[in-house]
């Protein structure tokens, strides 16, 4: 009976140490795990896990995680296009410090001048209205035909021109003509009628016979194709 209670405690020993060795053993482990929880923590499909994929998307990819999520590229402010400057608007009229006048007698109207100015300054100016013409013997400068009115202000850029028909006489009628050699025109301003700045001069290639009361000017003209049939 004493042999059997010995082995009896014998093995009842022996079960005890080898549960306290698994025991022993199970922590272990669990302290591992608890000192490396990224080893713990399930993969993502790379291999990192997620809280490496945070930290990536943080640091120096972010720009690219931005664009991603949306964010506005910052503009630069330039178009590419230079700002056009042409056809500017302006006040400053024409006058004959800022233009070069012509006058050529045509052969069609007969009885006709062309008087052409060109712009031989640096910046833009307006022909306005009609020119005001005189002829050598005349005492006022004579009238303006109101239907060769333009539709818009007539712009001259450095270089440009425009145009105007002078008719000398018309029909006869007794009236008294004399001849003229030489041809002045005075210059409008923005505001009313008034003559502005120097006038301008132009010899005529031939003398012409002028009527003062048949006399008529058109407007300024951009295009000479407005009035040549005038």
């Amino acid at each position: 009976m004493r042999t059997n209670f010995r082995i009896a405690a014998a093995a009842t020993t022996t079960l005890v140490a080898a549960l306290a060795l698994t025991a022993c053993g199970g922590g272990s482990d669990a302290a591992k795990a608890s000192d490396n929880p990224s080893a713990a923590a399930p993969a993502t499909g790379d291999g990192q896990s997620p809280a490496a994929g945070d930290s990536k998307g943080s640091g120096s990819g972010s720009s690219t995680g931005a664009d991603k999520h949306g964010t506005p590229a910052k503009s630069t402010g330039k178009t590419g296009k230079k700002p056009s400057s042409g056809g500017a608007a302006t006040d400053v009229p024409c006058t004959g410090a800022k233009v070069k006048l012509t006058a050529t007698p045509v052969t069609r109207p007969i009885n006709h001048i062309l008087l052409t100015v060109t712009n031989t300054g640096k910046t833009a100016c307006n022909a306005y209205d009609a020119p005001a013409v005189g002829f050598s013997n005349a005492q006022s400068p004579i009238p303006v035909d109101k239907e060769t009115i333009p539709q818009a202000v007539v712009t001259l850029s450095p270089g440009a021109s425009a145009y105007a028909m002078v008719r000398t006489q018309g029909e006869g009628d007794g009236s008294k003509a004399y001849n003229a050699g030489q041809v002045v025109v005075y210059f409008r301003g923005k505001v009313g009628m008034e003559s502005t700045g120097p006038s301008a001069y132009a010899a005529l290639a031939k003398s012409v016979s002028v009527v003062d009361s048949q006399a008529m000017a058109t407007y300024w003209q951009s295009d000479l194709s407005a009035i040549e049939a005038w």
